[in-house]
């Protein structure tokens, strides 16, 4: 007898980074029909994902609110994803809900990533587990390992040595180094990020690179997703929630305030990312292209 497929739901759609994240769910669903909702930013992201039925943008999501589906899974604070989330017909939801002016978690499975989202200490400095981690507790699973899953298969290969993912968003500019011009003037063979025009020129780009530099942002997953080797350079966000599948170094410091995740730009001195020395991020650089060699030769 065929197999009949569940419809499931997945609800993600603040931030790109959080969006690709987010898609080692996805390994928990193969062979049902999934629909994800999300940012019309994200869908690129998210397009030709073989674990995918269909990509729904935001814009389109009041034609979701008559399907049912078997399974409903919000992964996102966000008070658009939590309302719809709550209105959405499913058998069984998982994640947050909506109601009384603020979002809620449907079940137990959430109640970590819920107080984790209110309490700064928690955030800052107590939690040890990974964003992966957390996302498959709120679905009821346990995480494994799972790997990211990125459907854009990126065209061209290596032509740099090192890739340097410089560029922050505006949302956190505290993520920004001061010391990347050091950096490249140190290396030989080095690429720097460009406004690219679409997100699989971004890919593309990510991709021609051996080793990538980056802060905490999209292009850290997506080097991460591609199987690059990365140095991240961190200080005003939590590096406990990173998971690295053994594929990155973390440089960070040791302040107090570190992390903060102030959206303001910050004047302590001395401020977390200038701490975080170009020699070091060299160093670090010239280990992995060591080990990468010793490797070819065996």
């Amino acid at each position: 007898m065929k197999k009949i497929k569940k419809r499931i739901c997945i609800i993600k759609f603040d931030g790109m980074g959080d969006v690709l994240r987010t898609t080692p769910i996805l390994r928990r669903f193969e062979g049902e029909d999934v629909f994800w909702i999300t940012e019309e930013t994200s869908f690129s992201l998210l397009r030709d994902n073989p674990f995918i039925k269909t990509v729904i943008p935001i814009f389109e999501m009041s034609d979701v609110r008559n399907f049912m589906f078997d399974e409903l899974y919000n992964f996102d604070e966000d008070k658009r994803a939590c309302s719809l989330a709550a209105h959405i017909r499913a058998e069984k939801k998982k994640g947050y809900g909506f109601k009384s002016g603020g979002y809620f978690p449907f079940d137990s499975d959430s109640e970590y990533a819920y107080e984790l989202s209110k309490n700064d200490e928690l955030k800052f400095k107590l939690n040890k587990k990974t964003y992966q981690q957390i996302i498959f507790e709120m679905a009821g699973f346990e995480w494994k390992g799972e790997d990211y899953v990125l459907g854009y298969k990126p065209r061209g290969g290596i032509k740099y040595s090192v890739g340097i993912n410089y560029l922050v968003g505006k949302k956190f500019p505290n993520k920004a180094w001061p010391h990347w011009k050091k950096l490249s003037d140190m290396l030989d063979s080095v690429s720097l990020q460009e406004q690219f025009g679409t997100i699989e020129e971004y890919i593309d780009w990510i991709n021609s690179c051996r080793f990538v530099v980056t802060g905490d942002s999209l292009g850290m997953h997506i080097a991460l997703a591609l199987k690059k080797k990365v140095i991240v350079l961190m200080g005003s966000t939590s590096w406990n929630e990173i998971e690295t599948y053994g594929r990155a170094v973390i440089l960070k410091t040791h302040l107090p305030c570190s992390p903060c995740y102030k959206k303001n730009k910050c004047n302590l001195t001395p401020f977390c990312m200038d701490l975080i020395s170009p020699e070091s991020v060299y160093s670090e650089l010239m280990k992995m292209e060591d080990i990468e060699c010793r490797g070819a030769r065996r």
